[in-house]
């Protein structure tokens, strides 16, 4: 089977996983509470969390013109925010699989020619959202205990954040450069200049481990990020006119985004609205309610994404783009 084939093969098993998944909630899409929810939103609130979001993607893009200009690459904060919103736009609409992220990673290094620098700043960036978003979920579940969580579900958040300093100190040993070095030169020769520049990305990721002023620099925005992500859904479920225990909630989300982190159908279509369907109903919200919750929250991304679907419409119309400030 040739990578062609098995490539097909895969995205049509999403695809397949998308329509059961529709198919399984279809029944709650015909609950008359579902109707009812969507009926009485509060379109006020919405449009609210809608800046609330817009806003968590500009301190994300802050956040990741912080490890670029701290290798010397300056960004327009235009660049920064026009580059995430496209990165949107390739997630939400294009069939590709090539993610938002590689989109960000890929145009950077273009635009400035320092392919490792810019790939690395991409997985740094990304990588502190999740530590803070998972961190957050694991302390709000310590903090507020008093929850009707499922045990498995609080073992999960508690699993996702201490999985995740976990690996990130793994991958910071010494011996975890030496295990790639080692397999790297066990490779056919093809594969080795394939290798060789994961190697070198690899090794970039580790040159920060020491660099304490920068990653608490990157955490502090990651809490701003975060409280304006937790904010925004927070006023998105009260436009339901529902409110959730705010450790639970914490959990809730924490988990719906790292379900949706794992390709299981595209864009996580199905999943991330099942997701809430179920984890909210632990928490005494109707299934209606929490498809309605669902809904909203991918159209509030949707909106988003069809603007960085202008924008790179835009970019392509102007021709060559133009080189960010840099400075060595």
């Amino acid at each position: 089977m040739t990578e062609q084939t098995r490539a097909s093969l895969f995205r049509w098993l999403r695809i397949a996983v998308a329509i059961i998944l529709i198919a399984l909630l279809i029944p709650t899409f015909l609950n008359p509470e579902f109707i009812d929810a969507l009926r009485g939103v509060n379109f006020a609130l919405v449009l609210l969390a809608l800046v609330l979001s817009v806003a968590s993607v500009a301190s994300k893009a802050w956040r990741w013109g912080i490890v670029l200009r701290w290798r010397g690459i300056v960004m327009t904060p235009r660049y920064l925010l026009l580059s995430y919103f496209i990165s949107m736009f390739f997630n939400n609409f294009l069939p590709s699989g090539m993610g938002g992220d590689a989109v960000r990673a890929y145009e950077s290094a273009r635009d400035t020619g320092r392919a490792t620098e810019s790939i690395t700043a991409v997985i740094l960036e990304r990588g502190s959202g999740m530590l803070a978003l998972f961190a957050a979920g694991s302390l709000a579940l310590l903090l507020y205990p008093n929850h009707d969580l499922p045990l498995g579900v609080t073992l999960l958040v508690h699993g996702l954040f201490i999985g995740t300093v976990f690996g990130i100190w793994l991958l910071w040993q010494d011996f975890t450069g030496g295990l790639l070095a080692w397999f790297g030169r066990r490779l056919p020769g093809p594969l080795q200049g394939l290798w060789g520049k994961i190697t070198g990305v690899y090794m970039d990721f580790k040159s920060y481990r020491a660099q304490y002023r920068l990653l608490f620099d990157l955490m502090l925005q990651s809490v701003v990020t975060l409280i304006l992500t937790i904010a925004s859904l927070w006023v998105l479920i009260a436009a339901l006119g529902q409110t959730v225990p705010i450790g639970a909630f914490a959990a809730v989300i924490a988990i719906a985004t790292a379900i949706d982190l794992v390709p299981i159908s595209p864009n996580g279509l199905g999943v991330r609205e099942g997701v809430y369907v179920f984890l909210l109903g632990k928490l005494g919200i109707a299934s209606g309610v929490g498809l309605a919750f669902g809904i909203l929250i991918r159209l509030l991304v949707l909106v988003q994404a069809l603007v960085g679907g202008v924008a790179f419409l835009m970019r392509g119309a102007k021709g060559p783009r133009a080189t960010p400030a840099e400075t060595s």
